[in-house]
């Protein structure tokens, strides 16, 4: 049997589809079956993505260099125009876009609702709303996203966050004097959840500040 139906079976003749399947007389449930076993063994064997390796080797470089006294390492993105920054203390991984499930009378622009990370479902919230960013629509169907589209999975006093992001540009290292106060005009609006600013590439990347922004998440949901 093909790689492709190993892995999709269960969707289209078992449990998760008709439930025409032969097999299913005698295994009563998809998770029983052999042919499962071996899709979900496939899965864990596969290899990651070239890209996460790189981000995982760029990851450890940081961590065990000897040159990082008067920096801090910051998770770098985009969300529409805007390049904003986190520690990287509360970034968890970096995963391409995945399904997102929405919760009746809950969802919204800024709670957009559940996705799989890993098999357990976490929320997940648009960063774009909460900080005033003017995005587009946060993409109904895969098939909307870009390809460097990313979902940032954080968490924050044992708390886990996924937001959807337009471009992920890996953990920089910034020298502590490289950062610069927030402008008046900026830090003054309700918008703003910015506590510096620092150059990255010619642009100017606002840096997050977590405990702001992630009591404001938790009260996005209450």
């Amino acid at each position: 049997m093909k790689t492709d139906q190993i892995t999709t079976c269960y969707k289209q003749i078992g449990v998760l589809g008709d439930g025409t399947c032969e097999a299913l007389e005698n295994y009563v449930h998809c998770r029983n079956c052999p042919v499962f076993e071996a899709a979900g063994r496939q899965l864990l064997e596969k290899e990651p993505p070239q890209e996460y390796i790189d981000e995982q080797t760029l990851q450890l470089t940081i961590e065990e260099s000897p040159d990082t006294a008067g920096t801090v390492a910051l998770a770098v993105f985009r969300i529409g125009e805007e390049w904003l920054a986190l520690d990287v203390t509360v970034m968890v991984e970096v995963t391409e876009p995945r399904e997102i499930h929405r919760v009746p009378h809950r969802s919204n622009r800024r709670f957009l609702g559940m996705v799989n990370i890993r098999g357990e479902l976490q929320l997940c919230l648009s960063l774009g709303d909460l900080l005033g960013i003017n995005t587009k629509e946060e993409p109904k169907n895969m098939a909307e996203y870009t390809t460097s589209a990313r979902f940032l999975v954080t968490e924050h006093t044992g708390e886990r966050w996924v937001f959807s992001v337009d471009e992920v540009a890996g953990i920089q290292r910034i020298g502590l004097d490289q950062l610069t106060d927030v402008p008046s005009t900026v830090a003054n609006s309700p918008s703003s959840f910015s506590k510096a600013v620092f150059t990255w590439q010619h642009n100017s990347v606002g840096v997050l500040d977590c405990d702001r922004l992630f009591e404001s998440l938790q009260g996005s949901i209450q």
